[in-house]
C-alpha cells in the first residue's frame, strides 16, 4: 500500500509540474504578440488596425471555442486536451514566424492560435484538477495550475521585451514554437500515457455539445454561477484595455503604475492560493462573495487616482481578487455537476467571460469618448460586481444535493 500511495503521489506531482509549465508557456502566444505588436506590424508594413484584426479575431474565437474545449475535456479527459493544445500552439508560433504575408499571420494567430490557447487555459485545467484530486484539495491545485499564466506574464513579458531589443520578432516566435514542439509536446505526451492509468477517466457525456450547453444554462444553480461571472469579465476588460489610459488621465507616474502592477501580480498569486485553500475547507460561497466584493471595493478606488497611495491600494485589492472569483466559481461548478458535464459548463462560463470582455472593451471606449471620463464605466462595473455578490448569496449551498438530484425543469 505505501508503494502504491507513493506512485500516486509521484504521478500527481509530475502531472502538476508539467501542467503548470504548459500553462505558463501557453501564455506566450498572447504575450509575444502583445509585446512585439509594433515590430510585427512594421515587419509586414501594415498599420496597427490591420494587425489588430488578428487580436480581435483571437478574442472572438476564444469565446466560441471555450465551450467546445470544455466538452472535449469531458469526452477524452483534460490531459489529452493539454497535449493537443501544446502541439497546436507550437505549430501556430512557427507558422506565424514564417508567414509570407500579414493575412496568413492574422488567420493563424486569430483562429488556430485562439483554439490552441483555449486548450491550455483555465477550462481544461479546471477539469484536470477535479480528475486528479476528485474533489479533495482540488481548489488549491487549481489555484496552482492557473497561476502558471500569472507567472508566465511576470517572467515571460520581460523576456520578450529584452529579446525584442536584440533580435527580430520572427526569430522570437520561431524559437518559442520550437521549444513547444521539442520540449513541451513530448512532456505532455508522456503525461497522456501515464494519466491513462492514474486518473479517473472522463465519463462519456450522455448529451451532444449543443445539448450540453443548453443543459448548463437550463439549470438554475449553474446559471446562478455563470451569469455573475459576466462582472468578472467586465472588470478584467478595464484592466486589459482601459486602466493605462485612465492612469494617464489622472497623471499617474510610470513608477507608481509599475509598482501597482507588481502588487497586482504578487497578490494575484497569493490571493488565488488562499482562495483555493478556503474552497477546499468548504468555504466556497464565502470565498466567491468575498472575491466579488473585494473586486467592487478596488473599482471604487479608480476615480481617486490623484493620490499614489490609492493607485497602489487598487493594485493590491484587485490582485487579491483577480483569480479568487475564477477558483471559487470553478470549484463550485465541479462540486455540483457530475463527470461528463463539468468541462462543458466551465467552457460556457469562460465563453460568457470573453463576451463580457469584448462588450466592456468596446462600450467602455465609446463611453469614455462621449463623457471624456471613465466614471460611467467604473460605476457600471461596481454595480455589476456588487450584483454578482448578491446573486451568489442567493444560490443554494454547494454542498447541497447535486444538480442531477434536482427536480426536472418544466
Amino acid at each position: 500500500m505505501p508503494k502504491a500511495i507513493a506512485g500516486v503521489t509521484a504521478f500527481v506531482v509530475f502531472a502538476t509540474t508539467v501542467s503548470f509549465a504548459i500553462s505558463m508557456a501557453g501564455s506566450s502566444l498572447k504575450s509575444t504578440v502583445q509585446v512585439l505588436f509594433l515590430p510585427i506590424a512594421d515587419g509586414f508594413d501594415v498599420n496597427r488596425g490591420t494587425l489588430a484584426v488578428g487580436t480581435t479575431l483571437f478574442a472572438v474565437v476564444t469565446a466560441l471555442a471555450s465551450s467546445a474545449v470544455g466538452h472535449l475535456a469531458d469526452r477524452v479527459g483534460a490531459v489529452p486536451v493539454l497535449a493537443i493544445g501544446a502541439a497546436t500552439t507550437g505549430g501556430v508560433l512557427v507558422v506565424c514566424a514564417l508567414a509570407p504575408d500579414v493575412w496568413v499571420f492574422v488567420l493563424a494567430y486569430g483562429v488556430l492560435g485562439a483554439i490552441g490557447c483555449t486548450m491550455l487555459s483555465f477550462v481544461p485545467l479546471g477539469v484536470l484538477a477535479d480528475q486528479l484530486f476528485q474533489g479533495r484539495n482540488a481548489g488549491f491545485l487549481y489555484a496552482v495550475l492557473t497561476n502558471g499564466a500569472a507567472v508566465g506574464f511576470i517572467v515571460l513579458v520581460p523576456l520578450w521585451t529584452f529579446l525584442g531589443t536584440v533580435t527580430t520578432w520572427d526569430r522570437v516566435l520561431l524559437g518559442t514554437g520550437v521549444v513547444f514542439l521539442v520540449a513541451l509536446l513530448p512532456l505532455s505526451l508522456v503525461l497522456v500515457r501515464y494519466s491513462a492509468r492514474r486518473t479517473t477517466k472522463a465519463a462519456p457525456s450522455e448529451t451532444g455539445f449543443l445539448e450540453g450547453i443548453r443543459t448548463a444554462f437550463a439549470q438554475p444553480r449553474v446559471r446562478g454561477l455563470i451569469l455573475p461571472f459576466f462582472a468578472c469579465g467586465t472588470t478584467m476588460a478595464f484592466i486589459d484595455v482601459h486602466l493605462f489610459p485612465h492612469m494617464h488621465d489622472h497623471g499617474v507616474s510610470a513608477t507608481t503604475s509599475s509598482l501597482s502592477f507588481v502588487l497586482l501580480g504578487a497578490l494575484e498569486i497569493v490571493g488565488s492560493l488562499i482562495a483555493g485553500r478556503l474552497c477546499d475547507k468548504g468555504r466556497i460561497r464565502a470565498t466567491l462573495m468575498g472575491g466579488y466584493l473585494l473586486r467592487a471595493g478596488s473599482m471604487v478606488l479608480l476615480p481617486f487616482f490623484d493620490a499614489d497611495f490609492t493607485v497602489l491600494l487598487f493594485g493590491a485589492l484587485f490582485g487579491a481578487s483577480y483569480l479568487a472569483t475564477v477558483v471559487a466559481t470553478t470549484m463550485w461548478i465541479t462540486k455540483i455537476l457530475p463527470r461528463g458535464r463539468k468541462g462543458t459548463a466551465i467552457g460556457v462560463l469562460w465563453a460568457l467571460h470573453m463576451v463580457a470582455v469584448a462588450v466592456s472593451s468596446q462600450v467602455g471606449a465609446l463611453l469614455a469618448d462621449r463623457f471624456h471620463s471613465y466614471l460611467p464605466v467604473i460605476v457600471a462595473s461596481v454595480v455589476l460586481t456588487v450584483g454578482a455578490a448578491l446573486l451568489v448569496a442567493l444560490q443554494p449551498d454547494p454542498d447541497a444535493a447535486p444538480v442531477d438530484a434536482e427536480p426536472a425543469l418544466a
